[in-house]
């Protein structure tokens, strides 16, 4: 943690540090929340009341393009409690600042199942609802009970069941409708003690069952799925220690069966999968409902080209991922985004398909 006075208000904070693509930009005012009753302080002062408020968590899924003229809340409230258990489930409620990788390490530790193919994925809890994270076959909202958080208008603590919040493909009601008037503060997770693993997950490029077989014999449980995640997204993805990622930057576009054929003309063995599904996988499409969508993957469409590993200035696509675009060092926030609009542009003009980032951009 850089030297930061906790629940101070600052003013011209450097976030350079507070956000995983390393772009050197300011915020106006800056605070460290470590607490509901911080963030009950601070929601009162007339300088965060009367400004823009941006919540960072582990500041993995964002580019900051220029300096904040506003308030920025590093959300760090911390604690994990078991608030319900039986002989099948543990409930496990989870600060808002808990560090997602951690969380899933500490649920494998115990033989709960339920979030071990979301390993690694870089971020917070109280992030995670927010984007849905989802990845290698499963969805947040498959272990996620409720979500805790404020109202920015009222101060009220208010509490959103799975079902109310809107969750789809990599949103969610707190990302659109409750954009800037909720502030999540805790989430709870209802984990197996018996787990259904979920091993179906393959793609052009790897398979969670491949995985496990090259890592060893079954019989295989939530620790070992858990170690083949890793084991893959240690192999494929860029190290952030090395590199400034934001992992995937853009989302999996949905095109029309007749988009599809004009695609596969260009690229023959272009995956494709209904447009509500995660996982990749054969299906049959009517050809003669030609408005029919369905979802490709955007990686495939960036190999394609090969911008798989191509570098530009400061930018790049990581090679064994090109859904990551990474700082390599020194990038301004102008230089990266030039360098999405160019993926972008070459993409459409190649295959007619826009991509959208998932990357939220501020």
């Amino acid at each position: 943690m850089p030297n930061v006075a906790l629940h101070v208000l600052q003013e011209q904070v450097s976030l350079l540090p507070f956000n995983t693509l390393r772009l050197d930009v300011k915020a106006r005012y800056f605070a460290v929340v470590q607490s509901v009753t911080d963030l009950e302080r601070l929601l009162k002062d007339p300088r965060v009341a009367e400004n823009a408020i941006l919540v960072l968590g582990g500041g993995s899924n964002i580019l900051l393009s220029k300096d904040f003229d506003g308030v920025v809340l590093k959300m760090e409230i911390s604690g994990r409690s078991v608030v319900y258990e039986d002989d099948e489930v543990v409930d496990l409620a989870l600060g808002a600042g808990e560090d997602w990788p951690s969380v899933v390490e500490f649920a494998v530790a115990n033989g709960w199942g339920g979030i071990e193919n979301l390993a690694l994925v870089p971020g917070t809890a109280g992030a995670a609802p927010v984007h849905n994270i989802a990845c290698y076959g499963h969805n947040l909202h498959e272990s996620l009970l409720w979500v805790e958080s404020i109202d920015l208008n009222s101060g009220a603590l208010c509490r959103f069941r799975v079902d109310e919040c809107g969750l789809g493909y990599r949103t969610s009601i707190f990302k659109q409708e409750l954009k800037g008037r909720q502030i999540v503060v805790r989430i709870c997770l209802r984990l197996r003690k018996r787990p259904i693993l979920n091993t179906s997950y393959q793609s052009r490029y790897e398979s969670v069952a491949g995985e496990l077989e090259r890592l060893g014999p079954p019989p295989y449980g939530v620790r070992e799925v858990f170690n083949a995640i890793v084991s893959i997204r240690q192999r494929k993805l860029p190290d952030p220690a090395r590199v400034g990622t934001v992992g995937s930057v853009f989302m999996n576009p949905t095109v029309t069966v007749k988009q599809l054929q004009a695609i596969k003309a260009l690229c023959p063995e272009i995956q494709y999968y209904p447009a509500e599904q995660l996982v990749y996988g054969e299906f049959a499409v009517d050809q003669d409902r030609e408005s029919e969508r369905v979802k490709i993957p955007a990686a495939w469409l960036i190999e394609d080209m090969g911008w798989a590993g191509k570098q530009v200035g400061h930018c790049g696509v990581w090679k064994t991922q090109p859904l990551n675009i990474v700082n390599y060092g020194g990038a301004t926030s102008r230089e990266y985004l030039d360098f999405l609009q160019a993926v972008q542009d070459a993409v459409y003009r190649r295959y007619g398909v826009r991509l959208d980032p998932e990357v939220v951009i501020i």
